[in-house]
């Protein structure tokens, strides 16, 4: 008898010893084989539990139900077995049961984790009136138990804030509580209480995080803003869509490619989850990027998508005017938005897409006096800000341009943008080392942007630095496989090292891309012709010659 009992003190040791090494399945093996020296008895209680135990790491919820239910038949009162029952009950959502285990639980011992079960089912249950005469029941130090009054704060929504405050003060550290406040104040705006309560709470909570990072981009500190929305998401596991303010922050500092990626999350994530809160200004503002993209058919699936009883169908409208620009005479549309514009001065969307009707008239001067406008309403736009440098720079108005430069650097040193439109004059003004330079600061701020990553490989290449211009051409066409010159660029960064066959395959696939664009077959043609491949000179000749006779033939008709 006393070999026997060695031994199975022994199976014990050693299941504990595989448990601690998280070997869930050999410490139960070794357990059953202990049991197997018991005859149900108080002492078969516990190593049923502890098999129950093992299961429930396992996830083999089932099973170790049955352990518990074992060891309760021997001992109907064993508290951790009814505990892990109700464990498994209530993440099972068998909220029935869990009730009653949570109530044999209180009735055995009315301390803190047995209220807090208790409190806890009866608000799952939504029986808030037997809830709050549990908690009433409690003594003084138990009403004082912070986990306990949290749940009572969820029911109680008059006295919600007074017993947040009384969480705090018993423990300024409380996640829930600090969140919870959190939430009240920024709701209400008062952004300073906000941030005194997630600085109490541990740097890894996706909600602090994102009301941090919404005052922060309210502040103009885009690049924190950014860094602490990215944080809270990959934080959050898609639990909250912190997709949409992250979007406006991108559009506010005119990274919309980075936006309407944001967009399509945000919507994706009110789809799947049914909330259609803020849905008809998603598809707003990825219809208005889509049009600054000139991607018309999808701009319009996204208009489609609002509804005529929607807050946003007028600007919907206003949008599908902008869409009429690539499909309709500019002359007729720009009619219509100056009408809207006499009546309707101030809306944003309508400012813009007149703007960019003047601006696809070529009337620039026009286009900036509409942006002018748009910034007495928005004085602090950095989209605006960046139009009129644009348009400045495109009406060949550098000085001017210039002078707004270095204003709006004092403010928004972080906006990568702005290096962009300095590169633009100085490529204008063949500066190009300083142009090249311009592009360097704007990939400091921001590395997923492919068309500067063109730009950069176009400026090399014109500086006969071949070898570095395939590197950043290469980048971009891993951002953005889709855009024909990119290829056609490529191209002519191998043609400059005299790697033709290359030169050769990129600019093929540019042709590929975009069939109609001529220029790419006078390109491949003169590639061939340095290679020396005169079958590959005859294609490219014949090609040439179809496209030529074929844009004859539109001209002529």
């Amino acid at each position: 008898m006393e070999e026997k009992r060695k031994e199975k003190i022994e199976l014990i040791r050693k299941s504990f010893e595989l448990k601690y090494l998280k070997k869930y399945k050999e410490a139960l093996e070794l357990l059953y084989k202990a049991l197997e020296y018991d005859d149900y008895n108080q002492d078969s209680v516990e190593l049923l539990s502890q098999i129950g135990d093992l299961h429930i790491q396992l996830k083999n919820y089932d099973r170790a139900l049955d352990e518990f239910q074992k060891a309760l038949a021997v001992n109907k009162h064993h508290q951790h077995s009814i505990q892990k029952c109700y464990d498994i009950y209530f993440m099972t959502e068998q909220y029935q049961k869990a009730l009653k285990s949570a109530k044999s639980l209180f009735s055995e011992n009315q301390n803190t984790e047995s209220a807090y079960n208790l409190i806890q089912i009866l608000i799952k249950l939504e029986n808030y009136q037997e809830a709050m005469d549990i908690f009433n029941s409690l003594d003084e130090e138990l009403k004082l138990d912070c986990n306990i009054l949290y749940l009572i704060s969820t029911i109680s929504k008059e006295k919600r804030k007074l017993i947040l405050e009384k969480i705090i003060s018993l423990d300024e550290t409380h996640e829930e509580a600090n969140i919870d406040l959190a939430e009240i104040e920024f709701n209400k705006g008062n952004y300073d209480e906000v941030i005194k309560y997630c600085i109490n709470i541990e740097q890894d909570n996706p909600l602090a995080l994102y009301f941090l990072a919404v005052i922060e981009s309210k502040k103009k500190n885009y690049s924190k803003a950014i860094e602490l929305f990215l944080k809270a998401i990959e934080l959050d596991n898609d639990k909250h869509d912190f997709y949409f303010e992250l979007a406006k922050t991108y559009i506010n500092i005119s990274w919309l490619s980075e936006a309407l990626t944001m967009l399509k999350r945000s919507i994706n994530w009110s789809l799947i989850k049914d909330d259609n809160k803020n849905l008809d200004e998603k598809y707003l503002l990825s219809a208005w990027i889509l049009i600054r993209q000139k991607q018309y058919s999808k701009a319009l699936l996204n208009l489609n998508s609002i509804p005529e009883s929607s807050a946003f169908y007028n600007n919907a409208k206003i949008l599908t005017q902008a869409v009429n620009l690539e499909n309709m005479d500019i002359a007729t549309v720009i009619k219509e938005l100056e009408q809207l514009h006499s009546s309707e001065n101030d809306n944003p969307f309508l400012l813009d897409t007149l703007a960019a009707a003047y601006k696809e008239l070529k009337l620039y001067k026009k286009a900036i006096d509409i942006y002018d406008r748009a910034l007495k309403y928005y004085p602090e736009s950095i989209y605006y800000n960046l139009e009129i440098i644009d348009l400045l720079i495109d009406d060949k108005n550098y000085q001017k341009a210039f002078d707004m430069i270095n204003n709006f650097i004092t403010k928004y040193q972080n906006c990568a943008n702005i290096y962009n439109s300095i590169a633009r004059i100085y490529y204008r003004l063949n500066k190009l080392d300083e142009a090249n330079y311009s592009l360097d600061e704007y990939l400091k701020l921001n590395i997923n942007n492919p068309e500067v990553y063109y730009f950069k490989g176009l400026i090399l290449n014109d500086l006969t630095r071949f070898q570095e211009a395939k590197t950043m051409i290469y980048n971009a066409i891993k951002l953005d496989p889709t855009k024909a010159k990119y290829y056609s660029q490529m191209a002519r960064s191998y043609c400059g090292l005299k790697e033709y066959d290359s030169a050769l395959l990129y600019v093929k696939e540019a042709i590929e891309i975009d069939q109609n664009e001529i220029s790419y077959k006078k390109q491949a043609y003169d590639i061939s012709v340095l290679s020396g491949s005169e079958n590959q000179i005859q294609i490219f000749k014949n090609q040439l010659k179809r496209s030529e006779e074929i844009l004859k033939m539109n001209r002529n008709y």
